[in-house]
C-alpha cells in the first residue's frame, strides 16, 4: 500500500516512525490515517485508538518514546499530550470493534481504512461537528472511497444503537457553527470542486453533502 508521506512534515514523520513500537497496542485513526491513504490534506495530530484501557505502564512507555512537553488529558480512557515540537498525540481507549477495517501493510502502526475513518467520523458527528470531519467525509464520498450508504450501513454494524442515522444525516447538513478560523487553519492538498477557499470552501462542501444526503434519502426511504 502506497502512503502519502508528503502530508507529514519532518517533525511529524519522526513521530510516525516512533509510533511503530505501539503497533501491537493500537492503530492510527482520524484524519491523519485518512490523509496518509488519500493525500487530501496536511496532517496535524495523531490519534491512536486502543482496544484496551490506557494504563499507567502504557503512558510511561509512551512518554519514554515521545518526550512530552505538556499533558492535556490523562485517564483510563485517553492520554493526550503535546510533544516537544507541539504536535498533539492521543492514545484513546476505543472499545468498538474496527478490526475488519484495519490496514496492516505498513511497517509502523496499522491504519484504519478509508471507510473505517469515515465510520468513526460519522459516529463523531453525532456528538460534535468539526470542519476537518466534513472535509474528510467530503473527500471519502466524492472520490468514491466509500458511499454514504456504505458508511451508514457499516457504522450501524460497528456502533449498533449508539449510532443514529437520522442525527448523522442532520449533522451533515448543519454547518452553521463552523468557525472561519478553523477553515483557515486547515491546509488542503486536494482541491475542492469547484476550487474555493474560506467560506466558499464550506459552501461547496455543504452543497455536495446536501446532494449526497438527498440522493441517499431518495433511494433508501
Amino acid at each position: 500500500m502506497r502512503l502519502h508521506y508528503e502530508i507529514l512534515d519532518a517533525k511529524r514523520k519522526e513521530v510516525w516512525q516512533k509510533l511503530a513500537q505501539f503497533k501491537d497496542i493500537g492503530y492510527l485513526a482520524g484524519g491523519t490515517a485518512l490523509a496518509l491513504q488519500i493525500g487530501h490534506r496536511v496532517s496535524y495530530d495523531f490519534d491512536v485508538f486502543c482496544p484496551k484501557p490506557i494504563t499507567a505502564p502504557l503512558t510511561r512507555k509512551i512518554m519514554r518514546a515521545l518526550p512530552v512537553k505538556k499533558i492535556l488529558l490523562n485517564n483510563g480512557d485517553e492520554f493526550t499530550f503535546l510533544t516537544l515540537a507541539d504536535i498533539k498525540v492521543s492514545f484513546v481507549y476505543y472499545p468498538f470493534d474496527l478490526s475488519a477495517q484495519l490496514k496492516r501493510e505498513t511497517k509502523a502502526l496499522p491504519l484504519l481504512s478509508t471507510q473505517g475513518v469515515a465510520i468513526t467520523k460519522a459516529y463523531a458527528l453525532n456528538r460534535r461537528n468539526s470542519w476537518r470531519d466534513y472535509v474528510d467525509l467530503y473527500f471519502v464520498i466524492r472520490d468514491k472511497h466509500a458511499s454514504l450508504k456504505q458508511i451508514i450501513a457499516a457504522a450501524g454494524k460497528v456502533y449498533g444503537g449508539a449510532f443514529s442515522e437520522k442525527l448523522f444525516l442532520a449533522q451533515l447538513l448543519y454547518t452553521d457553527d463552523i468557525a472561519l478560523s478553523e477553515i483557515k487553519n486547515s491546509t488542503l492538498l486536494e482541491k475542492i470542486n469547484p476550487p474555493a477557499g474560506g467560506q466558499k470552501s464550506l459552501a461547496a462542501i455543504k452543497r455536495f453533502l446536501q446532494t449526497a444526503v438527498k440522493n441517499y434519502v431518495k433511494t433508501d426511504y
